[in-house]
Parts: C-alpha cells; structure tokens; sequence
C-alpha cells in the first residue's frame, strides 16, 4: 500500500533520521501550463513527475507556487485529476493537475518543489537529502494573445550503456504556433538555487571519450530541434541534467520570450554490449493542405533484436485531423516498419515545419534497451488563390476579381501584390508568399473577393502594364502563407498625355535647364473629346507632390525647356494637364527628374541615383550609363566627360562605385571628380522611341575632404504626460520619439552633406550613446520605433559626402511619465468582482506606468500590522500588490478602514522623482 504524507510530516520524519529508503523517489519532471478559455485567466497546471517504482512513497506532497501569491502544499490534496502511468525501467510517470485563475496580465514563474529526489545521483552532492524543483513560465498579456507553454510527448525514460552515444529529445511542441529554441539549464533544488556541487555528465570525472574514439567527450543540446547528446558516458550510475525550452513569439517583427519549460530529468548508464537501433525515415515533405501523407518509416537493430518504433509531436497530438501510425507502442521482428499517415487540413498551415520525432528502441536479452531519435520534417502551406479576371476602370484605375479562397476559413487575409511589366515565375517546390520585385499595394479579409487598385488615389500611369499577384496569409502568432497565384496582367490605355523625358540638361544653382518631353493621348476618345488638344505644364519641387506648384504655360507643343532652375540642390517633378479646347480633361501621372548623390567609400566615390517615374527604369536590356569628368570641376561640360560605366539595375541597383578600375587609373585624393548619370527604360506602348533616356545633375566630390561639416541643432520635446498616458494602452512595452533638426551651413562648415548620424542612450546624458540611425540629407526629421522605455537623450552629427562626420549637436533628453495609482476600496466577499487590493490596471490614465517596484505596509485602525509585501524581494516583481484581505496568518480581515504607507521606485531620468511615498486609507467592505 502506497504511504500518504504531508511536506511538514516528512520534514519532522527527515529531522528524525527515518531511513531514507523510503523517500528516494524522484527522476524527473516539468510543469505544463495550459489557458482554459479566452474569456478568463483560468489556467490548467500539469505538473508531471516521473518517479523510481522501487519508492513506496506517493509524488505529489510538495508545493506548488503559481508565481502570484498564492501558493499550494500537496497536489494530492488540491489536484482536480491525478493519474499514475507505468513506463517500464522502473519508472512511473505522475500527472497531476490543478487549475489556477490568475488576477490580471504579468508574468508568471510557477514552481514546483518536493523532496526528495531518489539516491546515488553521481553528479550532485547527496541527491537523496536535495529537493527536486522545475518551473515554467508564462505570459498573459492582452495584447499578445493567448499563451500555453510548450507541451512535452517524450518521456524521459531511455537508459544508456558505458561508450555508447545517448540522445534524449522532449519531443516538444506549442500548441500556439510559437517558435522554440532550446537552452541548456543546472538541476535546481529552490528557485535560483542550484543543487549542491552539480557537475556535468560529461566532464572528465565521467566521461573519457566519445562513441567512435575521439576525445573529449560531450554534452549538448541543439538549440533548434532540441536533441540532446551525450557523447559518450564514460561511468555507470545515474546522472541529471536539466535544460529550458523556451517560447518565441513574433511582436511587431521582434521575437519575443514569452515562456519557458523547464525539464529536468535523469540518466541512467549501465555496462553493456548492446548497440543502438537504427532508424531510415523519408525525407522532408512539403505539402499544400489537404494533401494526405502516406509514409513508411523503418528501423532495424544490428544485434537482431526486436524494436520499437514510436512517433511524436505535434501531428500526433492535434485534435484537427491528428496523424496516426501503426502499429503502436508493440515490439517487432528486426527490420520492421511503422505506417504513418496525416490527411492535412487548411488549420495545419503555419509558418514554421512540423516536427515529427520518431525514437526507436530495442529489447536485448540483457542489459539496457538503446535508443535512438530523429527528426522529420513536414511543412503545411497554403494553397495558391485563383484570380478570375481584371478589368480597366474609369479613372485609370484597375478592379481585381478572384474565386472563393480554398482555405477561407483559415487565413486571415489576402494580400494584393503588384508590379510594372510581367515576370511570369512559376514559384519553386515549398515556396510561399512573394518574390522580390513586387510592391504590396493592399490587403482584404478573406470574404471579399475584389480589389480596386487606384495607386493611392493617383491612378495607374498610362502606358504602363501591371501585373498583379494575390497571396494568402495567415494568422499570428502560426503565421503561414499561401503558394503565390499565378500573375494577371492589364495594360492602361494612353488617354491622357505621359511623359516620356525629365532631363536636366544645364546643372547651376540659378541658371540650371530641364527638358520635358510628353506624348499625345493616343488611346482618347476623340468623339467625346474631339480637339484640338493643348497642354499646361506643372512643376513643383521634390520628387512628387505639389510643394512650390507653379503652371508653366499652356501650349500645343508636346515639349519644353524650363529654365532659371536650381537644378544644382533640387528636384523637379512635372505634370501635364490635357485641355479639349481649353476644358480640362484630365492630367499625366507626374515624372521628377534624376538625383545624383556621390559618397566617399574607401578612396573611392560611390554613386547613387533615384527618381520617381511613371515608366519603367529597371529594366535588363537598358543599362543606366555613368559619366565622368575626367580631371577638375572646371571644366565640367559633356565635352570633357567620358561614359565610365553601364550599369544593369536589376542586379546591381541604382548605383556605381568609382574605384578607377574602368580605366586601371586609382582616384586622387585632391581631385575633385563631377559625374551625371542616364537613366534608360520604357512603357509598354508601341510606336514610341526606346529606351526613354533622362540625365541627372552634375555632381562632385573628392575622394578625400577633410573639411569637416557644423554640427545640427536637433530638436524633441517630450509629451505632457497627462495626454501622453490617456493615449497609451496599459501593459504598452514599446515607445518611439519624433525627432526633427536643422542644418548648420555657417562659416567654413562643408555644405554638401550626404546624410546624419543619429545617437541615443536611454540612461541619460552622462552615459554612452550609441548610433541608432542613418538619416539621408534629403530628411530633417525621423521617427524612432519599438524603443523599450520612453525616457532617454539623443544627439545628432552630420555627414559630408567625403564621410566626414561632425561633432555631436546639442544633447536633448526626455523624461518617463511615471505613474502609480492605488485605490480606496475593495470587496473580498466571494463574488469573483474587486476581490483583491491592488493598482489600478485600467483606465488608460490610471495604470502603472514605469514603475521597477513598490512596498506596502497595511495596518488596522489599532496600527497592528496586517498585510506587508514588497515586489522587490518577490521573484516575479508583481508591482500590483493583489491583497486578499486576510491577515498575515491567512484569516478573514473584517470589514472596515485600514491604513497603508509605502514606497514606489520609479524608472526616470531625475533622481528626485525616482522615490514616491505611498499613503492613505482602504475601505474593506464585505
């Protein structure tokens, strides 16, 4: 008959030197934690052990702490279910669980604690007298989603032999999609306490040599696929080891750790001549949903003896269409096989591969059964979308339509993907989502099956085809897409005039010239619009938009010289407005002339260049062409120019390094070289004369200046908290800073800036700042995103186009808006509504807001103390206090006034708000 005790009874019977054959029981263990619903905070505790048979004592007197305050002595006692498993090895495996309702969001570490582990663990000190512990943690925040903790199928059960290579995997999965990674951990007997004198497996103490020969021998742990080798005992005896696996999530485009298992388990090592079986699985497949997978996977021992052959992971364990294999858990003939099959569902699609751990064991006459693990791989995608048709719309717009989506119910949205001209690829074996070369131009959920493209209200440019591309995606945090459709293209008809040429042809601050060239509308509608046709040419500064728009004329030419420019420091953009007998019809797509921009790189000047078109530029068969002056800025006209490269856009992009190996001629450094490029590329209309050639501005630039650039003034003023805080969600993690500067061209100061360096600390002016951001010189202002705190300080250089940097600008700094807010009231009477004391967590303008910790201290009306608790001496730092209105001794406080003074730690810059006192009064009504 099984013996039932309590924690405290063992205790008194430890301390009264009780033989401890009956209290050496332990192996293994974890803690799985798993959200019951969506609509609470209800969370189901397995807490597994796995004990040694030979023990006639119970697992499961210990103590659970849930990481919030409330802490749990004897599962036996508290579990909702409990079951014992026999796994062989004298090993059973125990499953208790117990279910826990957490108060708010936070993050919670849940330990478990039991005396004792069993005797003669080899690689820790006296492992009968240390306690076993694992934990887990979880994250509950509202704004991450649900979270469970990744689920383990394999036991840790396997025995190895003396010289002979162990592998161990948990076989773990998260039933939320999340990523893992795997980490190694010490055995622990208290939280952060390690056990006494622990030393690995694989030291020289206990291991001399690997399988094959080789020294020295190892432990490790894949950090991917969670294999965990030992390479090779080298003692006979028991040995633990411990190791994490821990949960990723991706949260706005970071990976996050938002839990972890620890496992901690035990290793049993005997002299034999056995070898280990051997497994031959198929290789990896890739599968669209709905595809049933019919495999065979196969094993065979080299001593003949029977095996084995099991499957975990999560295909196994799904309730949507789970993966099946048989037979099951039966020992057969050497060789022998295992047939698996899946019949994959549109819910299987997830980002990351299924793993499928497949272990083989063998059954010797004598000595240990060996064992080995592989991993398969399955990846589940989506289905490719079906377009039906496109249709040119009024406006030159385009409406998209496509058929019902095979796997609707699943995906999330669908993606609309565009390009100019075609690019008819078919996607490779397992390819998902979209190749380079193709812009998002907008998303629809999945029970809209249109699209109407008016290229942000612009319109598509005339001339042009586009090519559009649908891709289905799923949703976080298992992600996934869907193979790429097959593309459908539409050509927009020419009824408007296009431009076809932006060319500066004279580069000068004042007397600076652009030619601009356009076609008639060839596809109009001459009934309606029956002429004769003129023309008014717009022009405003930058690459688009309407900054400094002024008309420049109307005509009936279809081109124009436009003069008096400062084409030197700035860009044009043009537009054509099309008048029926001087009635507006409609207007062109706009076109910006070519931007040159040199850097110095190494001795060397690298070139680049941008513009923003209606027709095409990258395009294989026109190379961008590159010009060079070949000695000084004097004479900088086309007569002392030579072309110096041609250069293929759709591979290299729009720049050129100028190293002078077209010529074998290395650059000077005092020679100031002046470039222009011109770009090359075309529409999809016929009769027009390709390619399409427009020249940039002439620049210039040594290899080596020394002249240093002024120093920006950078400017930032920081919020006023009251509004900052009504804005910010509770439990917000990440926080950006708009900043914006101005240049400094007095005195001798270099002029000709290619971009600015930004730097920033969050730990105040003193500190080390470090650079966060390179801005172009075309911008005198940037947003920082994804910071961890708002408080922190920044400064600013600027950068000529020689790499010199400035000194740093002005240093400005802005402030945390701390805030911490207590109640005066609360009703712990059983209702499950304000049961428990503590900050508040909503609204907005109420919740913690960068707080590190918080001590209270609660009186009664005689000033007898009642309650006391301080996040800063507490493991999980739980800032939000949660009293349940009982005394220290646990018993139901009375209703009534009671009294609270304390501290809160804030984090901010200024020592002198870093402390606040707390006091007041509480209202416990019943």
């Amino acid at each position: 008959m099984k013996l039932k005790i309590t924690l405290g009874l063992f205790l008194i019977f430890l301390v009264a030197g009780i033989s401890e054959a009956w209290a050496t029981h332990i192996r293994a263990g974890e803690i799985i934690a798993e959200r019951v619903s969506v609509q609470n905070l209800t969370y189901k505790i397995t807490v597994v052990g796995y004990t040694d048979t030979r023990s006639n004592v119970i697992f499961g007197p210990g103590e659970i702490n849930f990481g919030d305050g409330r802490i749990v002595d004897g599962l036996n006692t508290e579990s909702q279910f409990s079951t014992v498993i026999s796994l062989g090895n004298q090993i059973e495996k125990n499953i208790f669980v117990i279910s826990h309702t957490f108060q708010g969001p936070g993050t919670y570490t849940i330990r478990f604690q039991e005396f004792n582990r069993n005797d003669r663990t080899l690689n820790m000190d006296n492992s009968v007298d240390t306690p076993f512990y694992v934990e887990t943690t979880i994250t509950i925040d509202p704004f991450i989603g649900v979270n469970n903790s990744p689920v383990l199928t394999i036991p840790p059960v396997d025995n190895g032999a003396v010289n002979v290579r162990y592998i161990h995997n948990p076989g773990a999965f998260d039933p939320d999609g999340d990523s893992l990674a795997y980490s190694m951990d010490i055995p622990k007997q208290q939280f952060q306490r390690p056990v006494n004198n622990y030393r690995s497996p694989a030291s020289p103490e206990f291991s001399f040599k690997q399988e094959d020969g080789s020294t020295p021998a190892f432990l490790t742990l894949d950090p991917v696929n969670g294999d965990l080798i030992w390479d090779a005992p080298g003692t006979a005896g028991q040995f633990n080891v411990a190791f994490r696996i821990n949960e990723y999530r991706k949260l706005d485009g970071k990976w996050v750790l938002i839990g972890y298992v620890v496992r901690d388990m035990q290793i049993i090592i005997e002299n034999s001549n056995n070898r280990r079986p051997e497994l031959i699985l198929p290789p990896d497949l890739c599968v669209v949903a709905g595809t049933k997978i019919e495999e065979i996977i196969q094993g065979q021992d080299p001593d003949g003896d029977p095996i084995k052959i099991e499957v975990f992971g999560e295909p196994i364990e799904i309730t949507t269409s789970p993966a099946n294999y048989s037979p099951k858990s039966t020992y057969q003939p050497t060789p022998g096989i295992v047939n698996f099959d899946w019949q994959t569902v549109c819910n299987h699609v997830r980002a990351r591969e299924y793993e499928v751990r497949v272990r083989i064991s063998d059954q010797p006459t004598s000595g240990p059964s060996l064992v080995d693990i592989k991993t398969w791989r399955i990846k589940v995608v989506g289905p490719p979308p079906v377009f039906d048709e496109i249709e040119q719309m009024p406006g030159r717009t385009v409406e998209l339509n496509w058929d019902p989506y095979a796997c609707a119910n699943s995906a999330s949205e669908m993606q609309i993907w565009r390009r100019i001209n075609s690019d008819p690829y078919q996607p490779d074996s397992c390819e998902t989502g979209i190749r380079a070369g193709y812009e998002l131009i907008g998303t629809t959920t999945m029970q809209t099956l249109n699209f109407l493209d008016v290229n942000g209200g612009d319109g598509l440019a005339p001339g042009n085809t586009y090519c559009y591309r649908l891709v289905a995606a799923y949703p976080n945090p298992r992600a996934g897409e869907s193979i790429v459709s097959d593309e459908i293209c539409v050509t927009i008809d020419v009824d408007v005039p296009i431009i076809t040429n932006v060319s500066v042809e004279e580069t000068d601050p004042t007397a600076g010239e652009i030619f601009v060239k356009w076609t008639p509308p060839y596809d109009i509608d001459k009934v309606q619009f029956p002429g004769p046709y003129t023309y008014e040419l717009l022009r405003s500064t930058g690459f688009n938009g309407n900054t400094g728009l002024v008309s420049l004329g109307v005509t009936s030419d279809t081109l124009f010289t436009d003069t008096g420019l400062n084409t030197q420091n700035v860009v044009y953009n043009y537009e054509v407005v099309l008048l029926d007998r001087n009635t507006k019809i409609d207007t062109s797509s706009k076109a910006s002339s070519v931007w040159a921009d040199p850097t110095i790189i190494n001795e060397a000047i690298e070139l680049n260049w941008e513009f923003i078109v209606p027709w095409n530029n990258s395009l294989s068969q026109y190379k961008h062409e590159v010009y060079r002056n070949r000695t000084d800025a004097a004479a900088a006209d086309d007569a002392t120019f030579v072309k110096i490269a041609e250069v293929d856009v759709t591979t290299s992009g729009f720049k050129f390094l100028d190293d002078g190996s077209f010529n074998g001629v290395p650059l000077e450094k005092e020679l100031e070289y002046c470039y222009y490029v011109i770009t090359k590329g075309s529409y999809n209309v016929a009769g027009l004369v390709y390619p399409l050639e427009n020249k940039s501005q002439i620049v210039c630039a040594k290899p080596d200046d020394n002249r240093l650039p002024c120093p920006p003034v950078l400017t930032f003023e920081g919020p006023e908290c009251s509004a900052y805080l009504a804005d910010i969600p509770c439990g917000n993690t990440t926080y950006e800073h708009e900043l914006s500067w101005t240049p400094d061209f007095s005195g001798e100061c270099d002029d000709e800036l290619s971009g600015y360096k930004l730097y920033y600390t969050s730990s105040g002016e003193d500190s080390q700042f470090e650079l966060i951001a390179t801005v172009s010189s075309l911008n005198l202002s940037t947003t920082i995103r994804d910071l961890a705190t708002y408080r922190g300080c920044y400064y600013i250089t600027a950068v000529d186009r020689s790499g010199n940097e400035s000194e740093p600008s002005n240093i400005v700094c802005v402030e945390n808006c701390p805030s911490y807010n207590l109640p005066n009231a609360f009703t712990p009477n059983g209702d499950g509504i304000n049961e428990t004391y503590m900050a508040f967590d909503n609204p907005f303008s109420m919740c913690p807001r960068f707080v590190i910790g918080v001590d209270i201290f609660i009186v009664n009306r005689w000033g007898v103390e009642v309650f006391s608790y301080n996040s800063l001496e507490s493991s999980e730092n739980d800032i939000y206090i949660r009293w349940d209105g009982r005394d220290k001794n646990g018993n139901d406080l009375p209703a009534g006034t009671y009294y609270y003074s304390g501290n809160v730690v804030f984090d901010v810059l200024d020592p002198a708000k870093k402390d606040q006192s707390l006091k007041g009064t509480i209202q416990l009504l019943r």
